[in-house]
């Protein structure tokens, strides 16, 4: 058993989450596009996979390996936990205010710190508590002051409740099996599962296709910047950090969000969203100068223990 040096995994899940803070923006272009969230989606994964699939190539990743060495379960999480927490998410915004939806979100951190504890025996620790909560009032902070008055579409709420506590399980689950997997077999393998749903699901209600240029150059940064490469980083840091961990690094999305949204879309930064978004920086930094390495069964900074390999990056 090794220890884990938590910064190499920090800085993947930190760039990770950056990443895909600009897939609202891609998202908003394309529902104006006519694009319905099963539709994008299964778009995203049908160009990323192939993307994935030829770096597994080059890097020389061994399928039949990997499967034996049990991706087999990872597709199955994709097809699950990890098709379920991206579909209630994208269609809760279409009913309700983004605001309601991204603040039920990021409830996820506290969930699994009760996970963590649950699952994997894990002491939660006060510190973890104090940033987590330091983390929430931020979110609270930007997304409060922009709600419209009046009242919440329960078709909106029914897609937002269980979005959090599904992608706690989703996190649970992948910072286990992702371990006896090198990053791109896992980035793979979840994606691959997700497809198969997203697809199955196009097969019964239809599948839109982006009209022009400008939306299969949207679509085709939301299936490679905020996919491809955002699940691979996603791959790597998840085992390496723990749910918990992640999930508070993970907070920068919605940092990101607000950023692209005043940058580029001409939003007001308001002393809300400025205070709101230094406490889930501080909530962050603060919980990562307080953490200590840990040692993770099977898993070291490194490439897989030689027993273990499965392929390679």
């Amino acid at each position: 058993m090794t220890g884990i040096r938590p910064w190499p995994a920090a800085a993947a899940a930190v760039t990770g989450s950056v990443a895909v803070g600009f897939m609202p923006l891609l998202a908003r272009h394309l529902y104006g596009a006519g694009l319905d969230p099963v539709s994008m989606l299964t778009w995203r994964y049908a160009i990323a996979l192939p993307a994935l699939l030829a770096a597994a190539a080059l890097t020389r990743v061994d399928p039949v390996a990997a499967w034996r060495g049990g991706a087999w379960k990872i597709v199955v999480v994709g097809a699950t936990l990890g098709a379920g927490q991206t579909i209630t998410f994208w269609e809760s915004i279409r009913f309700i205010d983004t605001g309601v939806a991204v603040l039920l979100f990021y409830i996820y951190p506290a969930l699994t710190l009760i996970l963590d504890r649950v699952l994997f025996r894990r002491p939660i620790r006060p510190r973890a508590v104090l940033c987590v909560a330091i983390i929430l009032a931020g979110a609270g902070w930007i997304t409060l002051p922009g709600l419209h008055a009046g009242a919440i579409d329960p078709r909106g709420l029914a897609w937002a409740i269980p979005s959090p506590v599904v992608y706690a399980f989703y996190l649970a689950a992948n910072s286990v099996l992702l371990r006896r997997q090198r990053p791109l077999t896992g980035a793979i393998a979840l994606y691959l599962g997700m497809a198969l749903t997203f697809a199955a699901t196009c097969l019964a209600q239809g599948l839109a296709v982006p009209k022009d240029a400008d939306d299969w150059l949207a679509m085709l940064a939301a299936a490679l910047g905020t996919g491809a490469l955002v699940i691979t980083l996603f791959s790597y840091s998840v085992p390496r950090l723990g749910p918990s961990s992640y999930a508070i690094v993970a907070n920068l999305e919605l940092v990101t969000v607000v950023t692209v949204g005043v940058t580029l879309l001409g939003e007001p930064m308001t002393p809300e969203r400025a205070f709101g978004g230094a406490l889930i920086v501080a909530g962050i930094v603060g919980y990562g100068l307080l953490r200590k390495p840990e040692a993770i069964p099977g898993l070291s900074d490194g490439a897989l223990p030689a027993t273990r390999r499965v392929g390679a990056d």
